[in-house]
């Protein structure tokens, strides 16, 4: 049985994955705070317990490394990388005959600050579908990334700060690192500092990232998490362009609704294509769709993949 209540949950484990609600053994795919719910056991890999204990102070978790499975009730369960964010992993779960695959958050284009997403064959498919329209087909990272430039190099040229909004975890991270490698100062914000010290510690590239205490030079690049455009730290920057970077940068709406100058599609999910191809690699017999639209099942089943919603069947007897 599948019980996608609250997360998911497989019959004959004890963890339920990416569940909200308090439960003995929670398994951990991200440390987005969305994801990390206060379990009595918290299980996840070393990175991202590692970012949890610099976010919120708690080291309180159980860590398996990718790869190396472990015996959970019935199951066998084993951690791949999600490529998503650093540290962030699909769950493999073996019971009774059966392997299911649930992909949380993830992401097959390469990164460079998380581990490249690797997936396997499963028999049942629960999978993470966000940007799961045909319209959310990402271009590609360097066209991007020769956007986001030029959005900067115009606001230093006239003078003005070019302030990203970005997601402190992640998103943060690997945009600071992409436009240091151009050659642009990038000074982020407090939270999105913090957890970049973390990631050089896990050894990942940052150095061209630094905090936005040290203030600003001619070419610097503010990276802002998006909680913050319309906060009072913007008046310390009289001239200023805002630019939003997310796949939902695809809606022609997305600069009215959340009010900046521009917006770049810099994703850490899989877009429609991405998704399709994540169904392809892992050839299920079941494909179970979450946090996205329900016509992404439809554009499966009509591809001759069984797909449905998971919200449709949140209590199924599948083992």
């Amino acid at each position: 049985m599948l019980s996608f209540s609250d997360g998911v949950h497989v019959r004959g484990t004890s963890l339920h994955m990416d569940a909200r609600r308090s439960r003995p053994r929670g398994l951990v795919t991200h440390a987005h705070a969305d994801h990390v719910g206060r379990h009595e056991c918290r299980v996840s890999t070393p990175a991202t317990a590692r970012l949890c204990a610099r976010r919120w102070g708690d080291a309180s978790f159980e860590t398996h490394a990718f790869g190396a499975p472990w015996e959970e009730g019935q199951a066998r369960v084993t951690f791949l990388p999600a490529g998503h964010i650093l540290g962030s992993a699909m769950a493999l779960v073996e019971v009774r005959g059966q392997r299911i695959l649930y992909t949380g958050d993830f992401r097959l284009r390469p990164s460079v600050t998380a581990e490249p997403c690797r997936l396997v064959p499963a028999d049942i498919l629960v999978m993470e579908c966000t940007f799961g329209a045909p319209r959310y087909r990402f271009p590609p990272r360097e066209q991007v990334m020769d956007q986001i430039e030029r959005f900067a190099r115009e606001c230093m040229r006239r003078r003005e700060v070019p302030i990203l909004l970005a997601y402190s975890l992640g998103k943060a991270q690997e945009a600071g690192r992409l436009l240091s490698e151009r050659g642009l100062d990038v000074a982020l914000h407090g939270l999105a500092y913090e957890l970049t010290r973390t990631y050089r510690e896990l050894g990942v590239d940052l150095r061209g990232c630094r905090s936005l205490a040290g203030g600003l030079g001619s070419e610097t690049v503010v990276i802002l998490p998006p909680h913050l455009r319309r906060s009072r730290l913007l008046k310390r920057f009289p001239r200023r362009r805002t630019a939003y970077l997310s796949g939902w940068a695809m809606d022609a709406s997305v600069r009215r609704r959340f009010g900046v100058d521009a917006a770049f599609a810099l994703s850490d999910h899989a877009d429609f294509d991405e998704l399709l191809e994540c169904v392809r690699h892992v050839g299920p017999r079941q494909v179970f769709t979450l946090h996205g639209p329900d016509g992404f099942s439809d554009h499966l089943r009509a591809r001759g993949v069984h797909a449905q919603p998971a919200r449709v069947g949140a209590q199924l007897h599948l083992l």
